[in-house]
């Protein structure tokens, strides 16, 4: 009786360190094909460049006066930084001064050292720094300032009355801070130990800020930069004219923000990207969207942050003025192997946007490099070949998971999941917007179809051998459903589990029985058999009866 109720524990154990291991050896095989085709990714197929020719951002863009056009450039900028995005980056990403760690402002080194980041039990904004006072005898003294920001006001000692901060989003060059339980935006003047509240978003405000300031994510995949404008003067004495080539200044704003004044940023969680006003801490409109990149299924549908694996956006602003005149968005596809670029006017209006394009191997046409790099790049349908095989081994009920959750992972998650794979094939499916979802799920089904004729192959063998070894209907029936659920995980489990004993032959059928029951799985014959147990007497040739 014990050992009928330690075998299912003993199962549910042993299935689940199996689909771990099992799960973890397509993950990293899976992972040598993803990084295979991240090395045959041509180099044409990584960048994008828009000229802002024609476009109506200012005066300046189309001067013929300039040395060289306005343009705007993004690449990705390795092929194979997906990898990067492994269980070391999840980790260090969460330590102090991590990516998703919310220190504020933090410049821990060094004598004069600043802090200012947000106490999580506090809930305000601890910042200090050294600084240096002139004495009347000409001498220098250090002395730390340190005081504490909260909704409510600033105080040099915490205090329950400055309130608390619970959800922040922050700026950290404009010293802008979003709220999001508060529903308020704040702006805190360091220097003059001031916050500032704005209105309160109502409950019915659809916008739902997720970034501020200088919107960037995963900076190591993607680069976006607008190539400076620069002044031509013509000479035509050489030596003057190696002087002007000197002193040539660039009109555009140098620094990596290109942040104009006035305006702030902020990306709502639906992708779209607002204009905020520094001083009143109140949205004055819509900046532009994050871009969609091409996929290999199409998607017809606003890209959210979630959904690229890493985006920048970059305000237009020019030294004469700092006034905002526009805006570049550049965003890399989940996978990895699309990037896309859009130029947004001064009233968020879309003027220009471009994918990245390959050249098939006869180099007769160009495709999107989303295509390009599974099908038409040398040597892509071997790792894609492989990459395929590889999904179909996973689990069926695991593949379909893929598919049914395949927008609710986050993108660079997703090059960790080791279960649920948002980046397989059929979970590019499940993000397929064309034909209805009957049509999608049919199709999806059909990218699986080897990994369920392989499951149901693998039931039957585990059907015709659970009737060798005498294991129960109910029994039999659950492990062949677990079979084609789980498929190669199952099945192993089951061969792990199966009764290992030496069976012996039934005296009523003749089949092997097992000996640790009290019937014989084949005939239900005891046994002892009352037909077969022979008299207590017997006839001897020529002689009476025996008594006993």
């Amino acid at each position: 009786m014990r050992s009928r109720l330690n075998y299912p524990v003993h199962v549910l154990a042993a299935g689940f360190l199996v689909l771990v291991f099992l799960s973890l050896s397509l993950f990293w095989a899976s992972w040598q094909c993803k990084s295979s085709l991240a090395d045959i990714m041509p180099l044409d197929s990584r960048s994008v460049d828009i000229s802002l020719t024609g476009l109506d951002l200012g005066p300046y863009i189309d001067d013929p006066n300039l040395a060289q056009p306005s343009t705007v450039h993004a690449h990705i900028i390795h092929p194979e930084a997906p990898q990067t995005l492994g269980i070391a980056d999840y980790f260090s990403s969460r330590i102090p001064e991590g990516r998703h760690w919310r220190i504020w402002y933090p410049y821990p080194s060094g004598p004069d050292s600043t802090w200012v980041y947000l106490d999580e039990r506090t809930g305000q904004i601890d910042c200090r720094w050294i600084d240096v006072e002139r004495m009347p005898d000409g001498t220098r003294k250090q002395k730390l300032v340190q005081f504490y920001v909260g909704p409510e006001g600033v105080s040099e000692v915490p205090d329950k009355k400055l309130g608390r901060f619970l959800s922040v989003v922050s700026d950290l060059s404009e010293g802008i801070l979003y709220d999001r339980n508060l529903r308020r935006f704040f702006r805190i003047d360091l220097a003059e130990r001031k916050i500032a509240k704005g209105p309160q978003l109502s409950n019915d405000d659809p916008h739902r800020p997720v970034d501020i300031g200088l919107l960037s994510k995963n900076p190591s995949i993607l680069d976006l930069y607008w190539l400076p404008l620069v002044d031509r003067v013509s000479q035509n004495d050489e030596e003057q004219a190696f002087y002007s080539r000197l002193v040539r200044s660039p009109i555009r704003e140098t620094d990596s923000d290109y942040q104009p004044e006035r305006y702030v940023l902020v990306l709502d969680e639906s992708g779209r990207i607002d204009l905020l006003d520094e001083e009143t801490l109140e949205f004055t409109g819509t900046a532009g969207y994050l871009p969609v990149p091409r996929t290999l299924f199409p998607i017809n549908k606003q890209a959210t942050p979630a959904d690229l694996l890493a985006y920048r956006v970059l305000p237009a602003a020019l030294k004469e003025d700092h006034k905002y005149r526009g805006l570049f968005v550049a965003g890399v596809s989940r996978e990895g192997t699309a990037l896309a670029l859009s130029v947004f006017d001064e009233k968020g209006f879309l003027v220009r946007s471009y994918g990245t394009m390959a050249k098939t191997s006869r180099g007769s046409r160009t495709v999107p490099s989303s295509s390009a790099v599974f099908f038409s790049v040398p040597w892509a349908p071997v790792a894609t070949i492989g990459k395929y095989v590889l999904e179909n081994l996973h689990p069926p009920i695991l593949s379909l998971a893929s598919y049914l959750t395949a927008d609710s992972i986050e993108a660079a998650s997703g090059h960790r999941a080791m279960f649920v794979l948002p980046n397989s094939f059929i979970a590019m499916k499940g993000r397929d917007s064309r034909g209805n979802i009957v049509e999608r799920f049919l199709e999806a089904l059909l990218l699986i179809s080897p990994s369920m004729l392989f499951s149901i192959w693998l039931a039957l063998r585990v059907r015709k051998d659970a009737a060798v070894v005498g294991l129960s209907r109910r029994t039999g029936r659950w492990w062949i459903l677990g079979t084609i659920a789980f498929g190669l995980a199952g099945y192993i489990t089951y061969r792990l589990t199966r009764p290992k004993m030496t069976l012996v032959t039934c005296a009523n059928c003749g089949n092997p029985r097992r000996p640790d029951m009290d019937k014989c799985h084949h005939c239900g014959g005891q046994w002892h058999i009352s037909e077969l147990t022979p008299p207590a007497w017997r006839v001897l040739d020529g002689a009476e009866p025996e008594a006993d």
